[in-house]
């Protein structure tokens, strides 16, 4: 009984003490599976949730199977692929959604966002082979069945944190690079990275849960104000050129974003990958020593 109860109140997307790393990572990675389509058949939440949370298990499963990146050999491809793919089959609702977000956001009159709502209506990319959303869900939720199988035939995974160094020193390192971005496209791009380092931060909460806690909580801040900045992106493109006002409004969100984005991240990143990593090293070393 008392087993069952410490089952049930484990963290899911963590990595516990009383696991190896191999068990915490085929736990976590049926979990979120299970979870994904949990979300994708809930039929009493609204379109647009069902999407979002199932696009963030598939992007939180990728940041997982990227931690294991080196153990994982040649499965790591396939894997990876395949989340990303899934991924992608819904992500035309979910940018739909977020642009009209960035735009209730805005400092901009009822008048402008109207017709800011026309023009996004207007521009709507025609997608003459488009399958509808009930269709791909139903498609998922029948292939989803193809990830847990394969889990089965993983390579063991090391019991030791040499085994995810590689993946948090790559996620790291690729995220500092994210410094030097100056384009929306860059921008969008280091997203992408801090997002990646975000869920290793989250995996790892366990290891010193006050302090990993709250990098995660700051690395979160640092992702919301990269994505709010390609939504508006986004939503420059949908508008067009002659909307003056509600132009020169994004250009000034999107500014206060960028300034906001490098401020957190120059403290992130502020050291070597090389040191970060050795510094939660020694972290792991600690918590599995104790």
């Amino acid at each position: 009984m008392a087993a069952a109860l410490h089952r049930r109140t484990k963290m899911a997307y963590s990595i516990e003490r009383d696991e190896s790393l191999s068990a915490a990572v085929v736990r976590i990675m049926n979990e979120q599976i299970v979870r994904a389509r949990e979300r994708l058949t809930d039929m009493q939440s609204p379109e647009e949730k069902r999407v979002h949370d199932a696009r963030k298990r598939f992007k939180e499963t990728r940041a997982l199977i990227r931690l294991v990146r080196e153990p994982l050999g040649d499965q790591f491809a396939l894997e990876n692929a395949w989340f990303r793919d899934a991924g992608r089959e819904l992500a035309s609702t979910r940018d739909e959604a977020a642009i009209l977000e960035a735009l209730e956001k805005l400092d901009v009159s009822p008048r402008i966002k109207e017709t800011a709502k026309h023009a996004i209506e207007e521009s709507h990319p025609q997608q003459e082979h488009s399958r509808p959303l009930d269709t791909i869900v139903a498609s998922l939720v029948e292939q989803l069945v193809f990830p847990s199988v394969r889990i089965a035939s993983w390579p063991p995974i090391e019991d030791s944190f040499d085994s995810i160094a590689g993946g948090l020193g790559d996620a790291y390192r690729g995220g500092r690079r994210g410094l030097k971005s100056n384009s929306a496209e860059e921008l969008h791009e280091w997203r992408k990275r801090v997002k990646e380092h975000w869920y290793h931060a989250q995996l790892l909460r366990a290891m010193w849960p006050p302090m990993m806690k709250a990098y995660a909580g700051v690395l979160e801040d640092l992702s919301h104000a990269l994505g709010d900045h390609h939504d508006l992106h986004v939503l420059r493109d949908r508008v067009g050129a002659r909307q003056y006002k509600l132009l020169a409004a994004i250009d000034a969100k999107q500014r206060a974003l960028t300034v906001e984005a490098m401020d957190i991240g120059r403290r992130v990143y502020a050291e070597r990958p090389r040191r970060w990593v050795a510094r939660m090293r020694e972290y792991w070393s600690a918590w599995r020593a104790a």
